[in-house]
């Protein structure tokens, strides 16, 4: 207890009364009082009013304007009625009349303490009941983001994640990552259904499960494509194969039902494991096909043979060297006033017999190669070519972001050359946004963290993108701090109504939470009036996608941007 009166004989009779029951301090005048308060813990002040120099009321205005001390109880003293209420209006908690009833005075005293004691104890009762259910809530939305929703197996990204750390706890043991699919499995899907089509992917899960649950580790990768890596002679020894094919069989589809298998025997444990998983995937698309074999191991000559059967990576070369490679922006907006506050870069290749390349018949390839680096660098130029246009014809120009490859994480010159790139266009870094996507994280999360701590540190903005969309992105957003995410609405998926309202009610669950981060949320992919109208409800800030526009050419995005600028009153062009 801290009394503070500039009258040492009530000062006196005050901490005689209280002696017994409170360790007391004393304060003879109003700044004496907060010089104490400053230097230790004190869980009620009795403070008199009609101090000379620095009263009652001063003392009272400047304890509630410090975050630190308005909290804390106060009873003031007074002999003039008319200083009650006023005293009260400032925030005291109660009042004693002078001169002094010790019985009243010390029923009051302990009135207001008992008070704020069970109103302490009701809120850390809350809090840690709060706790316990953002600690269960924050289990499930892990348990999702690491599995996939049908079957329960891991995702891609936690399938990569848990293969590393295998790899790493047995540094003497050789082992092989396998990929398997089935045969024209949207097939069974059209002639059965998707429920029997679902039928045969959850026999498979299954059956992982009983056979392999303690020999490795194994996950759906999309689809009907699902991965294992397997002690080395397990993997080759094959009686999974077998398993595997009597599970599928036991599902009464008609037609007959064949996997294919492929596998990578590991040997340079440095290599990236979703490198490994597509090297499996070569193996496997070597057998395709092929009715007398299911089942083939990866050797060079196969990455050699796909770099052969793909020209249109030697095509992309020549692309990019007579520029026909150009960034389409596509605007990201405001949801709640509509205005256009940044945009997106997205690479297309402009053919001349071709004309427009769609991004998906050619980007899978260039990210396998390792042409995307190139690519990327040359987009990213271009886009910084297009901000200095921007800024030079109007006051303020919105940012626009450029996708990162994993791939880039891997040179150790990546950030130094962006900051070198910015430098040379005299952009500001928080202008170029950089994207970035889970398959970085699963690659080399601490080589990742290093680059976006440098990147962050020179001003550049980073986004996690395609939030959602491989369902392992909450694992990304606990150990990457990221400064926006980009929710991606595949999330919400093509089910039943029974599942997108699950996927909404996780989504509902995410937003609150990205937002206790301080983390803007750009939803893209946004189609439909209704996606637009939830997005609204559970408070995202910002959108992108067709039911706004469209990716444009730059000319046109630098029309829009201008246009949108005279709209808005006191913008200029």
């Amino acid at each position: 207890m801290l009394i503070v009166d500039d009258s040492k004989v009530d000062r006196t009779l005050l901490a005689n009364l209280f002696a017994g029951s409170y360790k007391v301090l004393q304060a003879s005048g109003g700044r004496e009082s907060l010089d104490v308060l400053a230097r230790g813990k004190v869980d009620i002040v009795v403070l008199d009013i009609g101090m000379e120099g620095m009263d009652g009321f001063a003392v009272l205005e400047a304890m509630k304007a410090d975050p630190d001390l308005a909290d804390i109880p106060v009873i003031v003293e007074t002999c003039e009625t008319a200083h009650e209420e006023t005293a009260l209006t400032c925030g005291a908690d109660d009042f004693i009349a002078k001169p002094f009833n010790p019985v009243v005075a010390r029923k009051r005293v302990d009135n207001i303490v008992v008070k704020h004691v069970l109103e302490r104890e009701r809120l850390q009762a809350a809090l840690r009941e709060t706790e316990l259910l953002a600690a269960h809530r924050a289990q499930e939305l892990l348990h999702v983001a690491e599995h996939d929703r049908l079957t329960g197996l891991y995702n891609r990204t936690a399938f990569c994640r848990k293969t590393a750390e295998l790899l790493a706890a047995h540094p003497d043991e050789e082992f092989a990552v396998i990929q398997f699919d089935i045969e024209r499995f949207k097939i069974i899907n059209e002639l059965y259904g998707s429920a029997k089509g679902d039928e045969v992917l959850l026999a498979i899960a299954r059956t992982l499960g009983e056979w392999l649950h303690v020999a490795g580790v194994y996950g759906r990768m999309e689809g009907d494509r699902f991965a294992l890596c397997l002690p080395h002679d397990v993997a080759l020894e094959g009686d999974y194969v077998r398993a595997l094919e009597e599970a599928v069989a036991a599902t009464e589809v008609d037609r007959q039902v064949v996997l294919y298998f492929g596998v990578y025997e590991i040997e340079d444990r440095t290599m990236p494991v979703d490198i490994m998983c597509d090297r499996a995937n070569l193996a496997l698309h070597s057998v395709k096909g092929d009715y007398n074999t299911h089942f083939a191991l990866y050797d060079s000559d196969m990455h050699q043979t796909f770099l052969a059967n793909h020209e249109l990576v030697g095509e992309g070369e020549r692309a990019l060297r007579e520029g026909r490679f150009e960034p389409f922006v596509q605007p990201v907006f405001d949801l709640a006033t509509g205005a256009l506050v940044s945009g997106e870069a997205l690479v297309r290749w402009r053919d001349p017999q071709k004309g427009l390349v769609p991004p998906g018949q050619f980007l899978p390839f260039f990210e396998n190669s390792g042409f995307i680096i190139r690519l990327d660098g040359h987009i990213r130029e271009a886009v910084c070519q297009l901000l200095v246009q921007m800024s030079e014809q109007r006051s303020s120009c919105p940012p626009v972001s450029v996708n990162v490859s994993r791939l880039e994480f891997y040179d150790p010159r990546f950030c130094q050359n962006l900051i070198d790139l910015v430098s040379r266009y005299n952009v500001p870094p928080s202008l170029l946004r950089l994207e970035i996507t889970e398959s970085a994280y699963a690659d080399n999360l601490p080589q990742l963290l290093e680059a976006v701590a440098q990147l962050q540190s020179h001003g550049f903005t980073v986004l996690m993108d395609d939030f959602g969309a491989g369902y392992s992105s909450l694992s990304m957003l606990r150990d990457v701090p990221v400064d926006m995410i980009k929710l991606d609405m595949r999330f919400l998926g093509d089910g039943g109504a029974g599942a997108q309202e699950r996927e909404k009610g996780i989504l509902k669950a995410i937003v609150p939470m990205a937002k206790s981060l301080g983390l803007p949320i750009i939803a893209e992919g946004v189609e439909t009036a209704d996606q637009a109208a939830f997005l609204k409800s559970i408070g995202c800030d910002y959108v992108q996608g067709f039911l706004y526009a469209r990716p444009m050419p730059r000319d046109e995005y630098v029309a829009l941007v201008a246009a949108a600028a005279a709209a808005t009153p006191g913008e200029r062009g």
